[in-house]
C-alpha cells in the first residue's frame, strides 16, 4: 500500500510537471507569436512608409521636371518678347517707306477712282501716326492696300464720276483698262482717252466705241468675258 501510494504520488507529481510545462511552453508560443506578429506590423509599417519615400521621390523629381520646362518656357518667351521688340523696332522705318513709296506711286498713276485711293492712304497715314495700333494691323492694312493697287492692275473696271469742263459739270462713265488707258464716256456718246504712255485727256474716235462698248458690257458684267480690242488710237480729233 506504502508502494502504491508512493507510486501515485510520483504519477501526481509528474503530471503536474507536465502541465506546468506544457503550460509555459504555451506562454512561449504566445510569446513568440506576439513577437512575430508586431514583427509583421512592423514589416508593414516599414514597407508602407518606403512607398511613401518613394512616392515623395517620384513627386520631387516630376516638380523638378515641372519647374525645369517653366523655366525653359519663360526663358524662350522672353527670348520672344525681346525679339518681338526688336522686330517692331525694324518695322516701323519700313512701314513708312512702304508708305511712301505707296503714296508716290498713286500719285503717279493714271487717275483712277482718285478720291478712294487717297482717302485710303489719308487712313494708313494717321494710322502710322496711331502708337495704339500694333505694328502687325499697321503692316496687315499698308499690305492690304499694295493687294488693292495690284489687283487695279489686272482688272477691267468701271464706275462713275462727275467731271468738271470750261466750269460745267458733266456725269460719265470711267472705263478702265487696268493700268493700261482710262476711256471717259460722256452722256452725248463722245469719248476722251488717257493712257500711261501719254497721261493727258484728248478726243478718242468714234471708230473705237464698239470694242469700248463690248468692254464696258463685260466689266459692267453684263455680257461673259470675251476678246476685244483695247483702244490705243493716236491723237484725233472729237
Amino acid at each position: 500500500m506504502l508502494v502504491a501510494g508512493a507510486a501515485h504520488a510520483q504519477l501526481d507529481q509528474a503530471l503536474q510537471v507536465a502541465r506546468q510545462s506544457t503550460q509555459e511552453g504555451a506562454r512561449a508560443q504566445q510569446e513568440i507569436n506576439d513577437v512575430a506578429d508586431r514583427a509583421g506590423d512592423l514589416e508593414r509599417e516599414y514597407l508602407a512608409l518606403r512607398q511613401q519615400i518613394e512616392d515623395q521621390r517620384v513627386y520631387v523629381e516630376q516638380q523638378e521636371v515641372f519647374l525645369r520646362s517653366q523655366a525653359n518656357e519663360l526663358e524662350a518667351l522672353q527670348f520672344q518678347l525681346e525679339r518681338v521688340g526688336s522686330i517692331e523696332r525694324d518695322l516701323t522705318p519700313m512701314l513708312l517707306e512702304m508708305y511712301v513709296a505707296i503714296d508716290e506711286f498713286v500719285s503717279n498713276d493714271l487717275p483712277f477712282q482718285t478720291d478712294v485711293r487717297r482717302a485710303r492712304l489719308d487712313n494708313i497715314e494717321r494710322m502710322l501716326g496711331d502708337a495704339s495700333v500694333p505694328p502687325a494691323e499697321k503692316y496687315r492694312v499698308i499690305l492690304n492696300a499694295y493687294e488693292i493697287e495690284a489687283a487695279y492692275g489686272r482688272s477691267l473696271r468701271t464706275y462713275g464720276e462727275e467731271v468738271v469742263i470750261d466750269g460745267v459739270p458733266n456725269e460719265v462713265n470711267v472705263l478702265q483698262f487696268g493700268r493700261v488707258a482710262l476711256v471717259r464716256i460722256f452722256q452725248d456718246r463722245s469719248m476722251e482717252i488717257m493712257t500711261q504712255s501719254n497721261p493727258e485727256w484728248r478726243p478718242l474716235s468714234g471708230s473705237h466705241a464698239n470694242n469700248v462698248q463690248r468692254a464696258l458690257r463685260i466689266a459692267q458684267e453684263v455680257t461673259t468675258p470675251d476678246v476685244f480690242v483695247a483702244p490705243l488710237p493716236g491723237p484725233a480729233t472729237r
